[in-house]
């Protein structure tokens, strides 16, 4: 498409990290903004390549300037969602606080693509939810599969929360190994475990609830039949899930391991086990990544999956939806 003009609106972190997948795309951008949702500080700047990107204070973007927005505010900054839609841009929801509004899609990339179409209702187009994103691409090889089942637990980075839950966790951190007790008022995140459903946003809908109407959008057949455990765990980045999928008729683990071999976006390892921080320092890969295939009889198998919510469920999944809305 010509005369691409993006507007990048997300808090610094998420900002460099969707300008890094952008530069690995082909895609050609005329312009690039970012637009400040939260102040960066005078001392954070942002590159496309070459260039230094603008960065526009809130009460200083005029959205028509625009023909596509990155948008990753949160349900609170949902006005201003609202002023980049009437200003004829289209949006990209990249943390999905549309996703639950009639006539607004909410895609996994390389799944239901064909659901972008549906853009033009509102003029907005929904990323799924990066639990919902790692959970969809790792089942791919089994979606033709009668399932009957699903379970799903995801433990869920400070990173998920967003940057402020990072500093929280650092500060924290540092704080109890020097000795110095926390506020009695203040929600502990620091060496300790806590269901995400008492976490911030995730309180304003309950949690099941809020994630089987978005599941539903994108595999209708399977909401039913698939139960979410998040858990906010003392990890800075990178979502890690156990999942095991009962179905009916006897799987064929081999061939379900050869799948995800061959399929894009993800790496499969068979004998090694990897984790979070195992992902996050190989900056070299950038995708899903799938170890400990189980079969705990003929119906039924169990995985575990590792994403970096920051630079592959948001980032990297963002460009392709781009992608997606553009050849659209």
């Amino acid at each position: 498409m010509a005369n691409l003009h993006l507007a990048i609106a997300a808090d610094f972190l998420l900002a460099e990290k969707l300008l890094e997948a952008l530069e690995q795309s082909e895609l050609d951008i005329e312009q690039i903004s970012a637009v400040e949702l939260e102040s960066f500080g005078e001392e954070h700047s942002l590159r496309f390549g070459a260039r230094a990107v603008p960065q526009l204070a809130l009460d200083e973007v005029d959205w028509s300037q625009f023909s596509h927005v990155l948008f990753a505010g949160k349900m609170e900054q949902a006005e201003i969602l609202a002023k980049a839609v009437q200003a004829g841009c289209l949006v990209l929801d990249l943390y999905g606080i549309t996703a639950l509004i009639a006539n607004v899609p909410v895609i996994v990339p390389s799944i239901n693509d064909d659901m972008v179409a549906d853009i033009r209702e509102r003029n907005i187009v929904a990323l799924a939810n990066p639990q919902i994103s790692q959970l969809v691409l790792a089942l791919r090889p089994l979606l033709d599969q009668p399932i009957q089942q699903i379970f799903v637990s995801s433990l869920l980075p400070s990173a998920y929360f967003g940057d402020e839950k990072v500093r929280e966790l650092a500060g924290q951190t540092a704080q109890l190994l020097n000795g110095i007790p926390l506020d009695d008022d203040k929600p502990r995140v620091a060496f300790d475990a806590v269901p995400a459903n008492v976490q911030g946003e995730e309180k304003a809908l309950p949690f099941s609830k809020a994630f089987e109407l978005q599941f539903a959008k994108i595999l209708p057949n399977l909401a039913a039949c698939t139960t979410f455990h998040s858990v906010q765990v003392p990890v800075f980045y990178g979502i890690s899930q156990m999942v095991s999928v009962q179905t009916e008729y006897p799987l064929d683990v081999e061939n379900l391991s050869q799948q995800w071999q061959s399929q894009a976006w993800l790496d499969f390892h068979e004998n090694a086990v990897i984790t979070a921080v195992q992902n996050g320092e190989n900056e070299e890969s950038n995708a899903l990544q799938i170890s400990q295939l189980l079969q705990k009889n003929e119906h039924s198998v169990q995985f575990w999956s590792v994403s970096d919510e920051q630079k592959f469920s948001l980032a990297f999944l963002s460009v392709q939806l781009l992608i997606s809305v553009l050849d659209y």
